[in-house]
């Protein structure tokens, strides 16, 4: 969606895919070149998220999915 690789916005809704999970249970990955953690979701690892950024600092950014689903299994993972 971006056509700069080095800018990441505020409000702006991207695609990302899920690469790990953090400690707290929030989805990583890549946009640009930030590090997004995909906060207050049940991701999972290896598929794709539209995901909304919702903070921005110098190398890393939090945002939330714009994807809602009541289906979740024990472990945390979204049942596509």
């Amino acid at each position: 969606m971006d056509t700069n690789m080095n800018e990441l916005e505020v409000g702006q809704i991207y695609d990302m895919r899920v690469s790990a999970k953090s400690p707290q249970g929030e989805g990583m990955g890549r946009i640009n070149n930030f590090v997004v953690f995909v906060k207050n979701q049940k991701t999972r690892i290896g598929k794709v998220y539209k995901v909304r950024i919702t903070d921005k600092h110098h190398d890393f950014a939090y945002g939330e999915s714009t994807e809602n689903s009541k289906y979740f299994i024990g472990n945390g993972s979204l049942i596509i």
